[in-house]
Parts: C-alpha cells; structure tokens; sequence
C-alpha cells in the first residue's frame, strides 16, 4: 500500500513538474523543435538573426525574440511558425467569414506610414484588398474586425509606400516570404509578423508590423452534415405528428 501510494505521489510530482516548466513563459515552436527564452540556442527558419536586425533603439530583436521577452504581454503561450522554407503544409490564407485584428508593436521606420488590411480574390484570381489599419494606427488602436458575407479564403497584407506583401507568398515578387505567421497553442488566433522590405534589401526581422488576429470559428463540413441531419429528422418527427 505504500509502496502504491509513493509510486502515486511520484507521478504527481513529475506532473507537477512538467507543467511548471510548461507554463515557465512563452515558447516557439520552429521547424518542430522548442526554443524558450532560458535556452540561449535560436534556430531560425527564414527569420534572420537578432544582430542583423536595423532597426535600433529595440535592442536588435527579431520576431523570435519579441515573442520570448514577452513582449506580447498575452502570457505564456506557445507560438508555432506555420509557414516558412520548411513548412509542408503552410499555413498563407483562412478559410473563414472574417476576424479581429489587433496591432501589437511596430518597429520600423515606416511604421507611421505603413498600413495593414486583408484581402479576397476576384474572379480572375487577383486580390482586392481592404484596409483595416492606416499609417498612424499603432498598438494603442482599438481592435478592429471585418466580416464577409459568406465563409471565404482571405489573407493578409501590409502596404508600404505603394508596394504591397501578402501572407500568401505567391502573390510577393519572387514569391518571397514577406509575413512570418504563428498559430498560438493551436487555436484560431495568430501572431503575423511583417518584414517591409525587398529581402534583397533588407534585415529579414520580421518585426516591422506585428498583428495579432483571431480568425472566426467556421463549422466544420462533418458539424453542419450532423446538424443538417438533425434538422431533418426534426422535421420528420414533426410531421409525422401533424
């Protein structure tokens, strides 16, 4: 009995433990591997190193390093880049009727300029873009939301001085990655951030606009057959009464 008992508490404690360190701050998660602010190791995908970043007065950080200084401020959470050089499955576009953004930081030199919105495809696949922030918005602005008329794939862009980049990186000149996109603890928020230069030219930190958006919950295909099913059958039962 107390050799069970002990064998219990043990479990608990290693639990215990796991979870500790589980929630000791925020992780992301990149190219399948945990980096947390305690390891001094970064591996990056197409995220480029701190010390390349131009942007100064921010101590040279990167998106990376934003998210483990907890500068989000949404605390500790994990951030998985879903998108990149190494993404089987990237993650560029939403299949949804809208979302709420938010802006978190922006630091770059454009930042007073720079704008953000989301955008559709017409019939002959080009997007049409809406803006959501304008040039002065910064993470002092209210969240903002949009909703579409029917459920439909959209992604996001940031303008910048006439040029504009999208999360879907076919749509970029030279189909370059211009939004590093995380999911946050596999749930239908999102942290974007932007680079707002030619990666020919530029520092590739991924800060320059940061956003937080939070897709609307659309019912999967299986959800609505049930409810669909569900419907009829009511509808039998009540006229089976009739």
């Amino acid at each position: 009995m107390k050799k069970s008992f002990l064998i219990i508490f043990l479990v608990l404690a290693v639990f215990a433990l796991e979870t500790s360190i589980a929630i000791a701050g925020p992780i992301v998660n990149i190219n399948g591997k945990f980096y947390t602010s305690a390891d001094p190791t970064q591996a990056y995908d197409f995220i480029q190193p701190s010390n390349n970043s131009w942007d100064g007065g921010q101590n040279k950080i990167n998106i990376v390093d934003y998210i483990l200084d907890g500068r989000l401020g949404a605390g500790d959470h994990t951030y998985k880049l879903v998108n990149g050089t190494t993404s089987t499955n990237p993650v560029e576009t939403w299949f949804a009727n809208g979302a709420v953004s938010v802006i978190s930081d922006e630091i770059a030199g454009y930042a007073n300029s720079n704008t953000f919105g989301y955008y559709t495809k017409n019939a002959q696949n080009t997007p049409v873009t809406n803006q959501i922030f304008s040039g002065p918005d910064n993470y002092s602005t209210p969240a903002k939301s949009f909703t579409l008329g029917t459920a439909q794939d959209f992604g996001f862009y940031l303008g910048v001085f006439g040029d504009t980049y999208y999360t879907e990186n076919s749509l970029n000149p030279n189909n370059e990655i211009h939004a590093a996109i995380f999911q946050v603890d596999n749930s239908n928020t999102y942290i974007l951030g932007f680079e707002d230069l030619r990666l020919t030219n530029t520092d590739g930190d991924y800060q320059d606009m940061i956003v937080s958006v939070t897709i609307n919950s659309v019912p999967e295909p299986a959800t609505m057959l049930l409810l669909g099913l569900g419907l009829l059958g009511v509808a039998g039962i009540r006229r089976k009464v009739k």
